[in-house]
């Protein structure tokens, strides 16, 4: 109701108080409103919602495409085209890594879904998927998120090159180091305000063997232990892990490095990469069958496998291991104690493709387990605490090998 002014002049003198205090608080209470404050977990462009936005990246390695899938309507929500045999090297839980040789770059792609936690409480949220951009490098290989940041190794150029993952939300490559050790096979990882990357071994074409550590102001610092033949990493709660030809390297933020030797049952083989979850850590070992490594305790188990594996991966809260062999058996491992809880024929075509992440690929997320299968042109959904119960089938079409899961 609008302030009368044409009250008497004794009505106004009893009132005029009242009258004037009412009229300033009605016509202040729209500008409180117009200026209040910024929502609590507010990220502008991006939709909250009540529960996890789950997405399924799956990469043809044949075309290039990455499909983005919703895991609760099945829909594809979008697809990236990449030339033929681009890699999908690394992802973490919003980003996913793509190398390209012949182009000579990694492309950073947004998958649009991801979950800030806040200890007591979890905020999620939806976005429309979108390419970051390109980190241009000869030979890109291995690509390493850790920490805030994400480092990109590139043999040709022999050189790491270390981005921020924060300003990537807003479509920003930002450089925060870059360390040339020279050309070779070889990777990097960010840990804390060092870069650790390994160096060239003596002979050109021979794996690295030692690991260096690189300071904000480029400061090399040869760690202790040595790696024989390193391929592999993985980084956990304990710190970053390298796969060695005798057993794993273990380094902390505090750069003590230890070599945990593989256990007698491994029989000579070795671990050529490494999955992680929070602190455990498990690789495929040939003959051997599935090595775990609990790298809090140090402690190893051996899970014994019909044949090979060709792709593992371990689920993020440590419970259990799932992995292929190429037979296209199926085991689910209690990643504690080793023990086989479920082993199943999932695929009848496992073949392990041309070696560059063309084959079958498992991927662990919290309450269900992917596998792709690329004759068929599909991806199996399974609940592994269920017997590896088969849950769905996603028809993708094409040939979808790599997997991972964002939004987690």
């Amino acid at each position: 109701m609008p302030c009368n002014r044409s009250l008497s002049v004794s009505a106004a003198a009893l009132v005029s108080l009242l009258a004037l205090s009412a009229c300033q608080q009605q016509s202040t209470a729209p500008a409180a409103e117009e200026t209040s404050a910024v929502p609590h977990g507010y990220v502008e462009g991006a939709e909250e919602a009540d529960e996890p936005q789950l997405r399924l990246a799956s990469l043809d390695t044949e075309t290039g495409t990455l499909t983005l899938v919703d895991l609760v309507s099945e829909e594809v929500v979008t697809e990236v085209e990449n030339a033929p045999g681009t890699s999908l090297a690394a992802a973490d839980q919003r980003y996913l890594y793509l190398t390209d040789q012949d182009a000579g770059a990694a492309r950073i792609v947004d998958s649009g879904v991801w979950t800030v936690d806040h200890g007591d409480h979890k905020h999620y949220y939806r976005a429309e998927p979108s390419v970051v951009g390109d980190v241009p490098g000869t030979d890109p290989a291995h690509v390493v998120a850790h920490d805030s940041a994400v480092a990109f190794f590139f043999d040709g150029d022999g050189a790491a090159r270390v981005y921020d993952r924060s300003p990537l939300g807003d479509g920003e490559l930002t450089e925060l180091n870059s360390v040339e050790p020279g050309p070779h096979h070889g990777v990097a990882v960010p840990l804390g305000d060092d870069v650790l990357s390994t160096v060239p071994a003596d002979a050109t074409d021979d794996l690295p063997s030692e690991v260096v550590a690189y300071g904000p102001d480029g400061t090399a610092t040869p760690l202790p232990e040595t790696c024989t033949e390193l391929h592999g990493t993985a980084a956990t709660r304990a710190g970053v892990l390298f796969a060695c030809e005798d057993g794993v390297l273990q380094v902390d933020e505090d750069l003590n490095a230890e070599l945990l030797p593989y256990p007698d049952e491994a029989d000579g083989e070795r671990a050529w990469s490494l999955s992680a979850g929070r602190e455990v850590v498990a690789a495929a070992a040939g003959d051997a069958g599935i090595l775990i490594l609990d790298a809090d305790s140090g402690q190893w188990h051996t899970v014994s496998t019909d044949a090979p594996v060709t792709s593992l991966d371990v689920a993020p809260d440590d419970s259990v291991v799932v992995a292929l062999d190429e037979h296209g058996t199926g085991y689910a491992v209690d990643a504690g104690n080793g023990e086989v809880l479920a082993q199943s024929e999932l695929l009848a075509d496992a073949g392990s493709g041309d070696g560059h992440g063309s084959g079958p690929s498992v991927v662990v997320d919290r309450e269900r387990t992917y596998v792709s299968d690329p004759a068929g042109g599909r991806v199996l959904e399974l609940d592994a605490a269920d017997g590896l119960r088969e849950a769905r089938v996603l028809e993708l079409g094409g040939h979808p090998s790599s997997l991972a899961v964002t939004g987690r």
